[in-house]
């Protein structure tokens, strides 16, 4: 498989658009578009922001192995999904976001008297 095919495989897997994933790795969406459609090659170090950004190896990237997730992935899908939204978040904006996910993680407990 060629970087073209592995990043429309993987944007679909993750339900994210061309456009969320440019804003994340803060390229233009020309650029990552010409990725996906194979007129560009990216070089390594935006290979490496990829495999981060996905979770995966480069060499997933690469289409070298099939495997998506290295053996010490430690998160999932949704996991991985839910820390590329906090990544994506304006750095000051971020406590607001943990405070939400604290005030979600706590509801329907029962609180112990």
């Amino acid at each position: 498989m060629d970087i073209g095919t592995q990043l429309r495989n993987l944007l679909e897997q993750d339900g994210i658009t061309q456009k969320e994933l440019a804003e994340a790795l803060n390229i233009s969406t020309t650029t990552l578009n010409g990725y996906v459609q194979n007129r560009r090659q990216p070089d390594a170090r935006m290979v490496i922001r990829l495999a981060s950004y996905f979770h995966t190896t480069t060499d997933y990237i690469y289409g070298l192995t099939t495997l998506r997730e290295s053996t010490t992935t430690p998160y999932n899908a949704e996991e991985r999904h839910l820390v590329n939204i906090y990544r994506a978040i304006p750095e000051d904006k971020r406590p607001l976001y943990i405070e939400t996910g604290r005030t979600f993680s706590n509801f329907g407990k029962k609180k112990k008297k």
